[in-house]
């Protein structure tokens, strides 16, 4: 069995527009489901190599994240992380472990000055409001 290759690394800037998910390269659509399948990864007999493109493809969902702040397609790490068969056999969970052990990584070294309960007090807050605003009548004008 081949080893499958690198993807080339790259940006998700907007142009102008906010790049797709499906732009990942771990995303495709497959032919017996109706949506895109947000882990789509070649088979493997490589442990090693699956975890290095493993972490590859959490580095492309970062940028893409870093590139699309404000894009649509909210809670995307719960569909890949539902799109991940977890029990799959032997070398092929190289992949979600490196995937997932990057995101660990980087979101350490992220969080390190962050106060987290506070920022989820600040968010509590803000989305209360938010949720007020909603529910006033708009003003007449």
């Amino acid at each position: 069995m081949t080893l499958p290759p690198k993807p080339p690394r790259r940006r998700y800037l907007p142009n102008p527009e906010p790049q797709p998910y499906q732009a990942l390269p771990f995303a495709a659509l497959r032919p017996d489901q109706p949506r895109v399948h947000c882990w789509q990864v070649p088979p493997t007999n490589d442990r090693q190599h699956a975890y290095l493109l493993g972490r590859e493809y959490a580095a492309h969902f970062l940028v893409f994240l870093q590139d699309n702040p404000g894009s649509p397609d909210h809670f995307l790490l719960a569909r890949i992380a539902g799109d991940v068969d977890f029990d799959a056999p032997g070398a092929e969970r190289g992949y979600w472990a490196g995937f997932f052990h990057l995101l660990e990584l980087v979101l350490a070294q992220s969080i390190a000055q962050l106060d987290v309960f506070d920022y989820i007090d600040r968010l509590n807050t803000y989305e209360a409001a938010l949720r007020q605003m909603m529910r006033k009548p708009p003003p007449h004008i």
